[in-house]
């Protein structure tokens, strides 16, 4: 199927494609990048499809036909290069294995390359009620850069760019923890591309604070537990321009010791929004894309707002969640950082 059939094919699944909404953009400058060729990428995470879920702060009634408005926005960018799933792609619990069929059904449909980065959803089946596990969704992904038995990945989208895909997931556990034996296939994974122009790492769970409340026993949560030894290891590799990173639903860019930390929002939770990436010898530029299902994100917004989860970001004023998630800076939204 061409580009133009699978965005005829994604209108018929709901209503008609309006213009996407600009969060927010930032342009993230690196030396020695002259040779690499401009290529664009899409990192969606975060989808917790839930067929016929029911809604907390992630407005899982509303999973499905948000994740067919994401696939129906990427069918309307331009000359993406691949996709990354960044993890809790699908809900854990009785209808999993439902959900799971809903995505394979629309990604099937896409015609450019993605890659699956499993989430603590997909490691922390419900004893009794989940019908898949871990590796279940290894072996129904595989070929996605996963495969049964290996969950972390390393490809070459264009000559001289190396993206790493990076499990930190713990199972049964909401925070990521990188095992000994999985710093060792980074570290050999790094030494082995030493002479790459840049190397970007993408994970699930945090391996930067986004917020002060990250580093809380409550906040932790969303955190990997051993992140800091983890930046230790990637500060050692001057080519790691960038890490990639769901799981909190908030959109945050911050760059610390030559790396930029950038968690992305969520499509189940408001902001309903995703990050597209443009790799060019200029530099790094981020941009957000809110979906145009005007409606269910409205709902979205009021869901968070309500939920309990607002009043433990900030008890004081529970409102401040929604610019927290949207992004609290205007370098997280808006800023420009020039080479």
């Amino acid at each position: 199927m061409n580009r133009r059939d699978f965005i005829r094919s994604l209108a018929l699944a709901g209503a008609a494609v309006t213009a996407a909404p600009l969060l927010g953009e930032t342009f993230i400058p690196f030396a020695q990048a002259a040779d690499i060729p401009k290529f664009s990428f899409a990192h969606i995470s975060d989808l917790h499809l839930d067929v016929k879920g029911t809604s907390t702060w992630q407005h899982r009634e509303k999973s499905v036909p948000l994740f067919i408005n994401a696939l129906r926005q990427i069918g309307r960018l331009h000359k993406l290069k691949f996709v990354i799933f960044g993890g809790d792609q699908v809900h854990a619990g009785p209808r999993d294995r439902d959900s799971l069929s809903v995505f394979q059904a629309w990604t099937r449909h896409l015609d450019l390359p993605y890659y699956i980065l499993l989430g603590n959803a997909e490691v922390s089946p419900i004893p009794g009620v989940s019908t898949m596990t871990r590796e279940s969704f290894l072996m129904a992904w595989r070929g996605r850069g996963v495969a049964p038995g290996r969950s972390s990945w390393s490809v070459e989208p264009e000559k001289g760019v190396r993206i790493i895909g990076f499990d930190v997931t713990v199972d049964g556990k909401p925070y990521g923890e990188a095992s000994a034996a999985s710093l060792k296939w980074l570290a050999n994974e790094l030494d082995a591309n030493r002479k790459m122009k840049l190397v970007i790492i993408v994970t699930h769970q945090l391996l930067l604070p986004t917020t002060r409340g990250d580093s809380n026993p409550e906040g932790t949560i969303w955190m990997t537990k051993n992140h800091a030894a983890v930046r230790v290891l990637l500060e050692q590799y001057p080519k790691v321009r960038m890490v990639i990173s769901g799981h909190h639903h908030a959109s945050r860019v911050e760059t610390v010791n030559g790396i930029t930390y950038v968690a992305d929002p969520a499509i189940v939770t408001y902001p309903c929004a995703f990050r597209v990436f443009t790799v060019s010898s200029e530099g790094i530029h981020l941009r957000n894309v809110g979906l145009d299902e005007k409606n269910i994100v409205s709902k979205a917004r009021e869901l968070l707002l309500a939920d309990p989860y607002a009043r433990l970001y900030d008890p004081e004023n529970p409102q401040n969640v929604l610019a927290y998630s949207l992004g609290l800076t205007e370098q997280d939204r808006e800023t420009t950082i020039p080479l």
